[in-house]
C-alpha cells in the first residue's frame, strides 16, 4: 500500500503542483481545502488525489484528514497580503498559535515525517557580488520592512520550534514562482508583461523557479531532507528588466519604461490606505514593493547537492504554461 501524505494548500500554486508530484511519485495524496470547485484542486483531483474539505485551522476537520497519514506536507502557510505595519501584530497573533497547533496535532497523530514550505524571505542579505543561501539569517534591520519578510520568518520560526518535538520536518524556500497555478493574473508578471498592463516598471534581481521544479523539490524534500534544516528551490537568476523583456518580446509589444524605485514605493503605499477602504489592493502593495527592494540572487546548491534537485536552466516553457494558464495565449498542439 502506498505511503499515505496529507497536503495542506492544495488549492494554491505550490500546493496544486506539489499535490501532481506527490501522486507522480507514488504517495496517496489527501488534499485538505476549503475551497470547492477550484481548478487547481481540480487538476489535483484528475492525478488521483483524494480531495476532503475543511478548515485547516479546525483541530477535528484536521484531525481526521490526517488518520492513517504517514506524511504531512504543509504548503498553506498564511500569506500577509497587506504590507502596512499596524495590521503585523494581529497576524501575527492569529497565524503564530494556528500554525504551531497544526504541527502539534500533526505530531499527536502519529506522521513520522513533515515538510514545511517557507519563503525566500526568511533568507538574509548576501554579501555583495555574492548568491544567498541557507546560512544566512533574516536580518531584521535589513529586511523589516512590511509584514511579508518579518511574518514568513516568524512562522518559519514556530514550525522550526515544534520540530524539536516532532513530526521531524523539512523547511524549503522557493524563489519566485513562474508557471500555471496563480489564481490572479493580475499578480502573475508574465502575463502583466504580455498584456501591456502596465506602462512603467522598476528592475531588481530576482530569481524565479518553474513551478514543477519547485513540486519536485518538495517531493525529494521529504524523501531525502534533513529535518530542521532549509533548502532554497530556485530556479534561474535574473533582473525583472530582463524577465519583462522576454515575455514583451514574445508579445511583440514594448517592454515598459523602467523608472527610480521610489516611484514604486510611493504607489504601494498609496495602494495600500486605499486598499483599507476598498478591500483590495491589487499588484502594486508594499509586498510588492519590498520584493523588489530586498530582491536578490539565490543559490540552490544545497538542495541540488543534497536532494538531488535539478531545476531549469530556462524558463521559456514556465513562461508559456503561464500565459495558456490564464488565457493569455490560446493553447496550441
Amino acid at each position: 500500500m502506498a505511503d499515505r501524505v496529507l497536503l495542506l494548500g492544495g488549492a494554491g500554486t505550490v500546493g496544486s503542483r506539489v499535490a501532481t508530484a506527490l501522486a507522480e511519485a507514488g504517495y496517496a495524496v489527501r488534499c485538505l481545502a476549503r475551497s470547492r470547485g477550484h481548478r487547481n484542486l481540480a487538476v489535483a483531483r484528475a492525478s488521483g488525489c483524494e480531495i476532503t474539505y475543511g478548515d485547516m485551522n479546525d483541530a477535528g476537520a484536521l484531525r481526521a484528514a490526517l488518520d492513517g497519514c504517514r506524511f504531512f506536507v504543509h504548503c498553506a502557510a498564511p500569506y500577509p497580503h497587506s504590507g502596512l505595519a499596524l495590521r503585523r501584530k494581529a497576524m501575527l497573533d492569529r497565524w503564530i498559535p494556528q500554525i504551531r497547533a497544526q504541527f502539534a496535532l500533526a505530531r499527536q497523530c502519529g506522521v513520522e515525517r513533515a515538510v514545511f514550505t517557507s519563503s525566500l524571505s526568511t533568507i538574509g542579505p548576501a554579501p555583495p557580488g555574492e548568491l544567498a543561501h541557507e546560512e544566512l539569517a533574516y536580518d531584521p534591520a535589513r529586511q523589516g520592512g512590511g509584514n511579508y519578510y518579518p511574518v514568513k520568518h516568524a512562522l518559519e520560526q514556530a514550525v522550526l520550534a515544534e520540530t524539536a518535538a516532532g513530526p521531524p520536518t523539512v523547511i524549503v524556500n522557493p524563489t519566485g514562482l513562474c508557471g500555471e497555478g496563480s489564481r490572479n493574473p493580475e499578480l502573475s508578471a508574465a502575463c502583466v508583461f504580455f498584456a501591456g498592463l502596465t506602462p512603467l516598471m522598476v528592475d531588481a534581481r530576482l530569481n524565479f523557479v518553474d513551478t514543477r521544479d519547485c513540486a519536485r523539490g518538495h517531493v525529494l524534500a521529504l524523501q531525502r531532507g534533513t529535518p530542521g534544516r532549509r533548502y532554497i528551490l530556485g530556479g534561474v537568476n535574473t533582473t525583472l528588466r530582463k524577465f519583462a523583456g522576454r515575455v514583451t518580446a514574445r508579445a511583440g509589444i514594448s517592454r515598459p519604461l523602467v523608472v527610480p524605485r521610489f516611484l514604486a514605493g510611493l504607489g504601494a503605499w498609496a495602494n495600500e490606505w486605499l486598499g483599507l477602504v476598498t478591500g483590495r489592493v491589487g499588484a502594486l502593495s508594499l509586498t510588492s514593493y519590498y520584493h523588489l527592494k530586498y530582491g536578490q540572487h539565490y543559490s540552490s546548491a544545497r538542495a541540488q547537492a543534497e536532494l538531488g534537485y535539478q531545476p531549469t536552466a530556462d524558463l521559456g516553457d514556465a513562461i508559456e504554461r503561464e500565459l495558456r494558464w490564464h488565457a493569455a495565449v490560446p493553447v496550441t498542439g
